[in-house]
């Protein structure tokens, strides 16, 4: 006998091919995503995980129980349920769902129709933890599988879901018995960063995971190291770890800082926080970047002793917007406001000078040394445009070639051409020669909408990494 469900539910006789009993609606159109048999009571019942067709779109799937003797419907467990399965656990017969919101395994009687087992899933459902559910975040709850079997005689389940993860269960108790660990990510890369460590270069993406990995660029495989140190103050951080370049975030405004690594990592997380401190390169000058109220600092990372005096940026201007330059040895800050940029001088404290036309309000702007002079990219739009800064003029034509609107500039060298590395939404990544304005090479695609970037050196050679919602690094040897 074979039984099949569809539209209907269907008997049929493997020996004659025939249909036997009745005929079983279950729905127009209906999605069947999963069909048990079990015995009730002597009598032959299918379990049928479906959505009902047409008419219950876009309603729960919960389990519904027939008779298939009489295709009577029975008494089925409600719920939204993406799968069941059945096995036997201490000489009974139960019932497995995957709880759809959550991704969590319930454990089901199929007489009493009674749960009687929970297990957390894939990932264990924040609720489950004590926690709340991640109302913003993709839906891995959603897409968690389930088989079941025996392990040396013993019944289990398996599951595996959007944390990368696979568990594996033990159905007599009800617990987690072993899980694999993930090679990197499980959810959205949100930055990147390059930097050192212990004399290789080393990448360090961040994910909305809230993990921090490193990554050797010369091998690309992950490092298992330790993640970034935790300290309590920001005098407790050793010198050494300011001049690599790291940044110092106080999250919590008023818990421990968090070594994390390079500045692209707080330009990501878009840093507004009086409290907050950045380690930031202008130039050869490595200097510590913050703000009081309206006024942004620069101090000197070893000594914490202030350099120059404060500018004024005003109360709403976020020091993820804006930039630190180096124009004739002398450190500014470079404001983009109303389709112009301000020159902020450290050393005297005031307004250096104000460049018409040239302003990147969706994004910081970024400096480049082009022919013994300081440039500035900016973007709008799809176009690109680079700028002399003591002149306001533009050095070359716009750079075009992106469709969609360009969400990140940086600039490097390639050997002893400056370029500047731009990306657009739909994940377009193009390189630029700043002598000329001309692209370089062909487009790189990350095929994300959502893209973060960076630019390192490897062994004399210049590399681009990206990463996004794909979960994810690429990277791309530019050439030395």
């Amino acid at each position: 006998m074979e039984v099949t469900a569809g539209d209907e539910l269907q008997v049929v006789d493997t020996a004659s091919g025939r249909r036997i009993g009745p005929r079983i609606l279950l729905g127009e159109d209906n999605g069947v995503r999963a069909l048990q048999l079990v015995t009730l009571n002597g009598r032959l019942t299918a379990v049928v995980n479906d959505n009902g067709g047409d008419e219950n779109e876009p309603g729960p799937d919960p389990l519904r129980f027939v008779d298939l003797a009489t295709g009577r419907e029975l008494a089925g467990i409600d719920g939204d349920f993406t799968t069941v399965r059945k096995v036997r656990v201490k000489g009974k017969t139960v019932l497995l769902t995957v709880n759809r919101r959550l991704g969590s395994i319930s454990i089901w009687d199929p007489v009493s129709r009674k749960q009687i087992g929970f297990l957390p899933g894939n990932p264990p459902a924040p609720s489950a933890l004590g926690g709340e559910l991640y109302e913003n975040s993709r839906p891995a709850f959603t897409e968690v599988s389930l088989a079941v079997g025996e392990l040396a005689g013993r019944p289990i389940a398996v599951t595996g879901g959007g944390d990368n993860t696979v568990r594996l269960w033990g159905l007599d108790t009800a617990r987690q018995l072993a899980a694999t660990v993930p090679p990197g990510h499980t959810d959205s890369i949100q930055a990147i960063a390059v930097s050192e460590s212990y004399g290789r270069p080393v990448a360090i993406t961040q994910g909305w995971d809230d993990r921090v990995i490193q990554w050797d660029l010369a091998t690309g495989r992950r490092i298992a190291a330790p993640p970034p140190d935790t300290y309590r103050s920001l005098e407790d951080v050793p010198a050494d770890r300011l001049r690599d370049r790291t940044v110092v975030v106080n999250r919590t405004g008023g818990g421990p800082f968090r070594d994390l690594v390079a500045s692209s990592l707080t330009e990501r997380l878009r840093i507004q926080d009086e409290k907050m401190a950045l380690v930031a390169q202008a130039g050869d000058h490595t200097v510590l970047f913050g703000r009081d109220g309206t006024r942004a600092w620069i101090k000197d990372p070893i000594t914490r002793a202030r350099i120059g005096a404060p500018v004024k940026i005003g109360e709403t201007t976020p020091l993820g917007l804006t930039t630190l330059a180096d124009i004739d040895e002398r450190l500014v800050l470079l404001v983009s406001l109303r389709g112009m940029t301000r020159v902020l001088d450290f050393q005297s404290g005031r307004l250096l000078g104000e460049v018409s036309g040239v302003s990147s309000s969706e994004s910081p702007i970024a400096v480049a040394h082009v022919r013994c002079t300081t440039a500035v990219v900016t973007q709008r739009g799809a176009k690109v445009y680079l700028w002399d800064l003591r002149t306001g003029r533009r050095l070359t034509p716009p750079l075009r070639g992106h469709s969609a609107r360009v969400t990140r500039i940086l600039c490097g060298r390639l050997g002893d051409i400056p370029i500047a590395v731009t990306t657009a939404l739909g994940g377009d990544i193009r390189v630029w020669n700043l002598l000329d304005g001309r692209q370089i090479g062909t487009p790189l695609k990350a095929h994300n909408r959502s893209v973060v970037t960076a630019l390192g050196y490897v062994n004399g050679h210049t590399v681009v990494l990206a990463g996004g919602k794909a979960e994810k690094v690429w990277m791309w040897d530019l050439g030395g």
